[in-house]
């Protein structure tokens, strides 16, 4: 298969060799007449090539993108995003000098603009640009409050596709017709996400079941799509390309089922002797097949719907407007303020406890007036409270399985974002999803927990050490920008963190002082990915956090338990890096070569 810029390189190589041709006949025909229509003959080539070029240029590129689907949705991509991102660019050398209040007010109305547009591209496209929107929509620290809104839908409103399609795909891949198979089947969907979207069923046995159906067109353009993410992440920030390419290898394994169905039986299995308030779905692995999977249904509501409750019931006990704190919020955020920490577990577990007791005495309360009083006059009404959320204790826990997952299990789901995690009924947390599983071996896991020990330490020596370990290089290798590249990848990435910049504008700035050549191995970028992931969710709710501080434990563990193995060697890229970066080197260069911070 030819590559997108190979297709283009034969395209034009084609309409050049079609222009020559043409123009070679005129200057011949011209040779054979008089010298007066010599002249007319040239303007007609002329007129031939100018005009005739660009006609056939857009024929050939319609005609290929009606035959080539993954070209088509390339066009797509550049036809939404291309304006949008060169509109930006352009207002951010205009304003690179006007004072700060215009500057914001220019970009303000560009976020105003075009949010809507993105996210309606996104969901003409689909597919990858799903998952990346749903990435975007929890780092309301980085993105503008416009994009996080439209971006939040990705989280449980994608658009569904038709019965039909869902009924075909199932009958073709288990063989049966549908009702032999379930004896109800909800047309209606639970959800849908970037790759397929899932319904709610009834096996004959009577056990409730969801059943999880693959798009038509997802995996036959998830390569084309993702090379076009590429070339648009190196025209717009390339120092993040490695890992880009990192994650891009790591997706492929999420369209087989069968895979999936197989990781819900091994993390369920794993998880439920140790977190008896974790719940996984079990799999039905006889009707699991590459492009349907059916699994247990696990009553609840989405974390992201049970979150914006939670905000509308701390609104309401506040006697304010829940708009009102959303729009408070979403300025400290876009200003790089200090965002006011919730309440801690057993405060809010005390304040949980208060609002049972209060609720529980003006119920018996009524029950009094009503079997007194109430004979003679109207009898009053029994109340229900509307808990808040714990959600530190909902953060920990999510924060901690995961930490289980990674360092005592070797085996983690890489894509724990809200639309993932279920709130049930019974007060355990549901997880789903499990698509993106990574195995990760002993011997890595000994460079990554050295490595989280390290970042709770602040060990900058260490960290630098363990980033060359786990495979990271840099042109230049400066250790201040090993070590922040690994502080941002794997445990915070707040404002200090990033000297005072946004994340794009601190990456651009370490990309300038020292080009990134390679990401992290594999193994290592998706739990990057999972530490980026609930930061993320820890800011969205107002409980930002150091992801090292709470995998420490079990890092610690791992080593303490582990202490025969050694870190596996990466020879691959080895030869490249020095052997030994010291962070007196990472001080001294800080000190005389580091961007000013914005």
């Amino acid at each position: 298969r030819f590559s997108l810029f190979s297709r283009f390189s034969l395209g034009m190589r084609f309409l050049l060799s079609t222009a020559q041709a043409a123009a070679r006949r005129a200057w011949i025909r011209s040779l054979s007449t008089s010298p007066p229509k010599q002249s007319s003959a040239f303007r007609r080539a002329v007129k031939y090539v100018v005009l005739g070029v660009p006609s056939v240029a857009v024929l050939a590129v319609a005609g290929y993108a009606a035959y080539d689907d993954g070209f088509r949705r390339s066009l797509i991509f550049w036809r939404h995003f291309g304006p949008i991102y060169a509109h930006y660019r352009l207002t951010e050398r205009l304003m690179k000098n006007k004072p700060p209040e215009e500057a914001d007010a220019a970009f303000q109305a560009l976020h105003e603009r075009y949010a809507g547009p993105a996210l309606d591209a996104i969901l003409e496209l689909r597919g990858f640009y799903v998952k990346v929107g749903q990435m975007g929509s929890t780092r309301a620290d980085f993105l503008p409050k416009e994009y996080v809104q439209k971006l939040e839908t990705l989280q449980d409103n994608v658009p569904a596709e038709d019965f039909r399609y869902v009924r075909s795909v199932i009958e073709r891949s288990l063989g049966r017709a549908l009702e032999d198979v379930f004896t109800s089947f909800d047309k209606n969907t639970l959800g849908a996400a970037s790759i397929g979207q899932v319904h709610r069923a009834t096996l004959p046995d009577g056990r409730e079941v969801v059943v999880k159906v693959k798009y038509p067109f997802v995996e036959k353009v998830f390569d084309s799509d993702m090379s076009t993410l590429e070339v648009f992440c190196g025209l717009a920030q390339p120092e993040q390309l490695p890992f880009l390419q990192e994650v891009h290898k790591q997706y492929l394994t999420e369209f087989d089922y069968r895979k999936e169905a197989n990781a819900l039986q091994t993390i369920g299995d794993n998880l439920a002797p140790i977190y008896k308030n974790i719940r996984v779905p079990k799999p039905i692995l006889e009707l699991c097949t590459r492009d349907v999977l059916v699994m247990e249904y696990l009553p609840g509501i989405k974390l992201v719907t049970g979150l914006k409750n939670h905000f509308r019931t701390i609104a309401k006990l506040k006697h304010t407007d829940y708009e009102e704190m959303e729009r408070e919020f979403q300025r400290l955020m876009a200003e790089g303020l200090e965002i006011p920490r919730g309440p801690g577990r057993w405060r809010m577990e005390a304040w949980r406890t208060y609002l049972r007791a209060a609720n529980s005495m003006r119920n018996c309360a009524a029950w009094a007036y009503n079997w007194t009083v109430g004979w003679l006059a109207a009898p009053m009404q029994y109340t229900e409270v509307e808990l808040p959320l714990n959600i530190a204790l909902i953060m920990e826990q999510v924060l901690d399985v995961h930490g289980h997952q990674i360092f005592v299990d070797g085996v983690f789901n890489g894509d724990p974002h809200p639309g993932n995690i279920l709130l049930m009924p019974n007060g355990q947390l549901g997880l789903i999803d499990f698509g993106q599983v990574r195995e990760i071996t002993e011997e890595e896991r000994t460079v990554l927990a050295k490595m989280i020990v390290a970042l709770a330490k602040d060990d900058h020596q260490e960290i630098i050490n363990q980033h060359i370990a786990m495979g990271f290089r840099s042109r230049r290798m400066d250790p201040h920008v090993v070590e922040k590249c690994a502080v941002i990848a794997l445990d915070r990435d707040d404002r200090v963190t990033c000297e005072g910049k946004n994340i794009q504008a601190f990456f651009e700035a370490m990309g300038k002082r020292d080009p990134i050549e390679q990401s992290a191995l594999p193994s290592y970028v998706m739990a990057s990915r999972v530490s980026i992931l609930l930061r993320g969710l820890g800011t969205h709710v107002g409980y930002p956090v150091r992801v090292s501080m709470y995998w420490r434990p079990h890092a610690e563990h791992f080593l303490a338990t582990h202490a025969h193995l050694k870190a596996p060697s990466s020879s691959s890229s080895a030869s490249s890096a020095p052997s030994t970066v010291t962070s007196s080197q990472a001080t001294s260069t800080t000190s005389s070569s580091a961007p000013p911070a914005a």
